[in-house]
């Protein structure tokens, strides 16, 4: 079976890579064993890509097996170059969209596992991650599910705006006609910067959202927000962009818990909104309005995707051409929108697991857009944050002061007086 590319999974093309720390012993055949199970329960792991002309398709049932290979390493710059090396590098058509790369050193073992972007977000690749380490160990079933698709979410939707929308498309495309192709590729290189919070202070921090009824994704999100209007003023990002787990709780019910997909949802807050205010109120109008957001975007979802689906895919050189012309515009500094993502409470060996996990650390690339945000989690108890931002965006000073102000802020506001305990809001990003 063929299935065309929707024009999101066209454009979204860039890399996901896990770099995932074990203590104990593996087995090359039971990693192999393990890949091969995962990959006969995922239908976008066992379909390959093919292009005709300026499109792409998924042919079903078509892929060899995923990429392994073994790496011995020696040092700490045996895994970096390993990883920068795996991040950058692009999916071939005639392979699957994952490969691993087994970082071997006695008890101490590396994996990285690299996905594409078009068939995982965030939350799909802690499932792989989750269900190839328990494949490890573990013989239990996997389920196969039929291949998911936009067209599952869109449905036969004809509500009172798609006039509307086919008109904004039709526009869309008749302007897409008129950019001329560009030859010279784009090349993003993109900055990281990981730190972490204390275990003392993660701690406090949960406690305080308890407290307060709000999530700790809001309350990361208003110090985010404060941390970018204190080191860029008038030039901080306009926006702060959130993207969300459509799957749990059943918010989006044909994306059942474990399967594998682009996108899940997400929303965008306002930054530099009533900064005078005391700190935690406003984290709690900010709790309330991700509430209303999530519940919003979930309508929205189908007609957006519609929409997407409308636009004739632009061919790679014209799709340059746009990237460029839109780079730009924005200027050095392309800070409009910022990118928040919280992956919550990060757990993906079972208790019974014979071995432990040592780090998790997550990286991404985009083939495409200059990406700018913030990946935060919580490891054995301890928040962590992943700076990632093309290094034309923001400079490695830039950075450096804004995670000065983000953890400034987090050690005030997180010991500040707190007020009577509430109910714990239960519609937060992350369950944590």
């Amino acid at each position: 079976m063929k299935q065309k590319l929707s024009t999101v999974e066209h454009l979204i093309e860039g890399n996901i890579t896990c770099r995932v720390s074990v203590d104990g012993h593996l087995s090359m055949d039971r990693l192999r064993s393990a890949l091969d199970r995962v990959q006969r329960k995922h239908p976008a792991l066992r379909a390959l890509i093919s292009q005709q002309g300026d499109e792409l398709y998924y042919e079903a049932d078509t892929a060899g097996a995923i990429p392994l290979r073994i790496v011995e390493m020696n040092s700490e710059e045996d895994c970096t170059g390993a990883r920068e090396a795996e991040l950058i590098m692009a999916f071939p058509h005639h392979q699957p969209q994952l490969r691993v790369v087994w970082l071997r050193s006695g008890l101490s073992n590396e994996l990285l596992i690299t996905t594409s972007h078009r068939i995982c977000d965030g939350m799909s690749v802690l499932t792989l991650v989750r269900e190839i380490l328990k494949s490890l160990h573990s013989d239990d079933a996997m389920v196969p599910y039929a291949p998911l698709t936009l067209h599952d979410i869109i449905g036969d939707l004809r509500d009172e705006g798609l006039p509307k929308r086919r008109r904004a498309a039709r526009i869309m495309n008749a302007v897409i006609g008129l950019v001329p192709g560009s030859q010279r590729p784009v090349e993003n290189k993109e900055i990281y910067r990981e730190w972490s919070a204390s275990q003392g202070l993660s701690t406090l921090l949960r406690q305080r959202c308890k407290l307060e009824g709000v999530s700790m994704h809001t309350a990361l999100l208003a110090v985010l927000d404060k941390a970018l209007q204190a080191t860029f003023g008038k030039q901080a990002p306009a926006w702060i962009d959130n993207p969300f787990d459509g799957r749990r709780g059943g918010r989006l019910s044909m994306i059942k818990s474990d399967m594998l997909f682009f996108s899940g949802g997400s929303f965008k807050i306002k930054s530099g909104q009533n900064d005078t205010e005391d700190f935690w109120e406003r984290v709690r109008k900010i709790h309330a309005e991700v509430r209303l957001k999530i519940e919003q975007e979930l309508v929205n979802i189908p007609a957006k995707h519609q929409f997407f689906e409308m636009i004739k895919v632009p061919s790679e050189s014209k799709m340059r051409s746009i990237v460029r012309l839109q780079n730009f515009l924005s200027g050095r500094g392309n800070r409009r929108v910022f990118s928040f993502s919280n992956l919550g409470n990060i757990q993906v060996i079972d208790e019974d697991a014979p071995f432990e996990l040592k780090d998790f650390r997550l990286f991404v690339h985009s083939f495409v857009v200059r990406l700018l945000g913030i990946i935060a989690y919580s490891l054995h108890g301890q928040l962590r944050f992943i700076y990632l931002g093309d290094e034309k965006c923001l400079s490695h000073a830039e950075v450096d002061a804004l995670k000065c102000q983000f953890m400034t802020l987090l050690e005030m506001h997180a010991g500040q007086h707190a007020r009577t305990p509430e109910p714990l809001g239960t519609f937060g990003v992350v369950a944590e």
